[in-house]
């Protein structure tokens, strides 16, 4: 074993995460990794796939740590700095990659040497001991470390300086070797995970920005915390302050990936499973909440873009309005894209607040949604001042007076709409069949004469009240043929009712040149009380479900088709289509499936004067989650924006009618209460005085009007950078 002499002093080998720094350079390279780019979370998974060597090099690429930052025990680098004055060699080896460990040993300027990782090698515990004694020879060193991964260079070390250990790993240093040092102060095993949790979280944003989108989705069914919507964006600032340009947009990707996540998990419902896992259902969920959050994303983005304008309270007020704006103009291309998705629009959230979504019949649900953005800027302004003028008793007043002077103004006005006399010209009674026909059977051929017979059945118990018009759900309807054909024209003819119901349509190409050369439909027939079909007034859906009713890219992605159920895809029909019931008095206007979500459908289907709108749906997709209850929320604002009753025949769940100032009127329960099982609803609609709304009329301008005012606030924005 080779002596020391104060000529000649052994080298001093000293670890570094843990023991010169009280941290871990491979977890704060993963904090700033992931900070800076939380989809990296895919990449380093599969880097250490391929072990914790390749890992660290590939991080030590990608990421710069200052070293100044990083915490250390002050008084063994006191020690240190004594060593090296007095003439010894010091060497720093380390786990952490040679592209990691050189920067941080040049910050401290005490290093002779540095041993590290390289890819390869994980230059830790016994790897770490071949390579010192390879280097120093046997017991030709002392080593500074502080884990039980250090045991095994200590039991090769001539002496062991114990640095920021836990008692038990002091207790075995001394078992191992002379421990000639100790530099333990109080020192928590679980220090790295904090700081690692702090920086990525806390510091980021990102914890902030997750309880703003989880708190926004509470909001929504079923919760139904509808104050949370007032809450979450500006939460979602706060957690984007003092950020710029992409760390703004990651803070606000992360808001919108929590609260698209939380919402949307019913699609893990859906039965389309690989092996018993929802490989296909698990993929879309995923891919729809990552696209959908990217709007998250550009509004913060575009409001933390604009937080330069607020010192003065003028500017404070355009910022928030022109946050509002901005908010409503994303919402717009969200409900358009891609054939749009417009689910959980802000404004939806109020549905229980009556008198104050009546601003819907002007404005469109996204007057709703610009209005609490627009209070919860203000209210973010309002929280700023009280910091920032602290002796001011007032100075927040004037940041929430004018939006929550709106507020009491709309609430006023709709109070006084919703109580307004309504005029009724007649009556219709309607009886809705909820078959309740869970999906895979749907799917299963075999199937098809059982529940088209429970239909069948269902609709017998429900004639014996003698209602004028029956509607049977999106899907009702197995196969339309001939026998199909016969059992519902000798229905309807037989008790003198008519019949609203879903099926397929095929209609031949033009130019065809064989049978199957044709489009297929998802379609709504309307049937007479005379037995016969109105196939003249039949209604072709617009707003086809993506990988639901048709397949995207696949012909440029072939592989796209595994993760669906469907085989082939629909074509989308060209307008809406009404239904005249004349010997009622009355029409009405056809929705398939999601249709009642988009408020442009919703507007058009009622702008050839129909009474009420009918959605014919099939949730059953989703088994029995908060999806139907979301969907019937979004819908709601159909009635409302164009003044006219909803009535919603769904397949498991939540068959209903909506009046015109967005009362929910009657809702099908089971005996137990239930929403989702088999059953009829029976009800009086009352058919008002039509009086076209100020939004039937001229549709989504307010959406339109933010929209360009922020592309031009932007496009000013910009000129001036």
């Amino acid at each position: 074993m080779p002596e020391s002499s104060a000529e000649n002093p052994v080298p001093l080998v000293v670890d570094l995460d843990g023991t010169l720094i009280k941290t871990d350079l491979m977890w704060e390279s993963l904090a700033s990794r992931l900070q800076r780019n939380p989809f990296a979370i895919f990449g380093i998974l599969f880097w250490w796939t391929r072990g914790r060597a390749f890992l660290k090099e590939r991080l030590g690429k990608r990421v710069r740590l200052d070293p100044a930052t990083l915490p250390t025990n002050e008084k063994f680098l006191a020690w240190l700095r004594e060593q090296k004055k007095s003439g010894r060699k010091i060497v720093l080896a380390t786990a952490s990659d040679f592209q990691m460990a050189k920067p941080v040993a040049d910050y401290f300027g005490i290093f002779d040497e540095v041993l590290a990782s390289d890819g390869r090698t994980n230059l830790r515990s016994e790897n770490k001991l071949k390579a010192l004694t390879a280097r120093f020879g046997e017991r030709g060193f002392d080593y500074a470390g502080n884990s039980s991964a250090d045991l095994a260079v200590w039991r090769g070390a001539r002496r062991a300086i114990v640095v920021n250990a836990s008692r038990e790993v002091q207790k075995k240093a001394k078992e191992a070797a002379e421990v000639a040092m100790s530099f333990c102060e109080a020192n928590s095993s679980l220090a790295t995970l904090k700081r690692f949790l702090n920086e990525l979280f806390l510091r980021s944003g990102y914890l902030l920005a997750v309880l703003a989108g989880l708190l926004l989705a509470a909001s929504f069914p079923k919760v139904d915390f509808a104050g949370g919507a007032w809450i979450a964006p500006g939460l979602l600032v706060f957690a984007a302050q003092n950020k710029r340009g992409g760390d703004a947009f990651r803070v606000g990707f992360i808001a919108g990936l929590s609260f698209w996540l939380a919402s949307l998990y019913w699609l893990l419902d859906i039965p389309y499973q690989w092996h018993s896992i929802p490989l296909g259902p698990g993929v879309g969920w995923l891919a729809l909440s990552t696209v959908l959050s990217l709007f998250f994303g550009t509004w913060t983005w575009l409001v933390s873009s604009q937080r330069g304008i607020s010192r003065f309270w003028a500017g404070r007020l355009m910022w928030s309005l022109a946050g509002a704006g901005a908010w409503v103009a994303l919402e717009m291309i969200r409900a358009r894209l891609l054939g749009g998705f417009p689910w959980s629009f802000l404004g939806a959230s109020q549905f229980k607040m009556i008198p104050l979504i009546q601003i819907a019949s002007v404005t469109g649900v996204y007057g709703i949604s610009f209005l609490i953005v627009w209070t919860s800027l203000s209210l973010y302004s309002a929280v700023r001042m009280v910091f920032a003028m602290p002796h001011s008793r007032f100075a927040w007043q004037p940041e929430v007076f004018p939006p929550l002077f709106a507020v009491v103004v709309l609430f006023a006005w709709g109070e006084i709409k919703v109580n307004e006399p309504v005029s009724t010209t007649t009556t219709i009674r309607v009886a809705l069949i909820q078959p309740s026909i869970p999906q895979d059977l749907i799917w299963d051929e075999n199937a098809n004469s059982n529940r088209f017979q429970q239909i069948l059945e269902l609709s017998e118990g429900a004639l014996t009240n003698q209602p004028d018009l029956l509607v049977w759900p999106e899907s009702g309807v197995p196969n339309f043929d001939d026998s199909t054909y016969a059992a519902i024209t000798n229905l309807t003819g037989g008790h003198h009712a008519w019949l609203i119901f879903n099926a397929d349509d095929v209609i031949p190409r033009p130019n065809a040149t064989n049978e199957y050369d044709n489009d297929y439909f998802n379609a709504a027939f309307l049937a007479g009380p005379d037995g016969r079909l109105r196939f003249r007034e039949t209604y072709h859906k617009q707003k086809l479900v993506m990988f639901g009713e048709y397949i995207p890219w696949v012909n440029w992605l072939p592989l796209v088709k595994w993760f669906t159920p469907i085989t082939g895809g629909y074509t989308p029909g060209s307008s809406a289509m009404e239904f005249n019931l004349e010997n009622l008095q009355a029409t009405t206007s056809p929705l398939i499936c999601y249709e009642d979500m988009f408020p442009q459908t919703g507007r058009q289907a009622a702008a050839s004067g129909a009474d009420f709108l009918i959605n014919l749906t099939n949730d059953g997709w989703f088994g029995q989650s908060a999806e139907q209850w979301q969907h019937k929320t979004c819908a709601i604002f159909r009635a409302v924006e164009n003044g006219i009753p909803l009535v919603r025949c769904c397949n498991n769940g939540v068959t209903c009618w909506i009046d015109s100032k967005g009362r929910q009127r009657e809702v099908f329960r089971d005996d137990n209460g239930s929403v989702y099982s088999a059953g009829t609803l029976i009800f009086d609609l009352p058919i008002e005085k039509h009086v076209t709304t100020f939004y039937t009329r001229y549709g989504d301008w307010f959406g339109w009007t933010c929209t360009g005012i922020v592309l031009v606030l932007l496009g000013f924005k910009m000129a001036q950078r």
